[in-house]
């Protein structure tokens, strides 16, 4: 009996070695894989602090865009200026070009005027002469949804209107309950 209780002595001891040992081993891989884990956020925190990869916004695409447009806009101001001197130069045109010849003026302003085909901005009182035409766009007010044009009238946002000098047209884009519009002249 006694060399029982001495094996059983013996067993226990045993298995009380193999679960130390256990223990041990998955002690050692918690720690082998956190000090990994500490390794790799030092590493990252270390190129994040020590330059910064700059954030794509798309706001250099947008200044393109941008660009772009304004470089197309001069270019349709310079057009308009062209076809503004080939009218006022051809005083022999067919009556085909009398439309043109009445919305273009050799007497329109050339400065402090908004160019053919520009979008603005205006507000209730507002008047704006287009450049080389005798066009003045006078606004009488805005509302939520259209814009009053002397000797137009109202013109819808999206829509058109004909304006009293022969061979132009107005656009309003947008009119909104703030008091402002943003529209566009455009002559034939």
């Amino acid at each position: 009996m006694d060399r029982l209780i001495s094996l059983l002595a013996a067993l226990v001891g045993l298995i009380a070695l193999g679960g130390a040992v256990i223990v041990h081993n998955n002690a050692n891989a918690v720690m082998q894989r956190q000090a990994a884990e500490i390794a790799q956020l030092r590493t990252a925190l270390d190129a994040a602090s020590g330059q910064a990869e700059p954030v794509d916004t798309g706001f250099a695409e947008a200044l393109l865009a941008l660009q772009r447009r304004i470089v197309s806009l001069e270019d349709s101001a310079r057009d308009d200026a062209e076809h503004v001197a080939a009218a006022v130069e051809d005083a022999d045109a067919p009556a085909a070009s009398a439309a043109q010849t009445a919305a273009y003026s050799e007497s329109g302003p050339t400065s402090d005027c908004i160019p053919l085909g520009t979008r603005f901005m205006a507000q209730a009182g507002d008047g704006f002469p287009i450049c080389s035409t005798n066009v003045v766009v006078n606004v009488s007010a805005v509302t939520d949804g259209s814009a009053i044009i002397e000797g137009t009238g109202p013109v819808a946002a999206g829509g058109f209107g004909n304006l009293p000098v022969q061979g132009c047209t107005i656009m309003v884009f947008t009119a909104d309950i703030s008091g402002f519009a943003e529209m566009r002249v455009s002559c034939t």
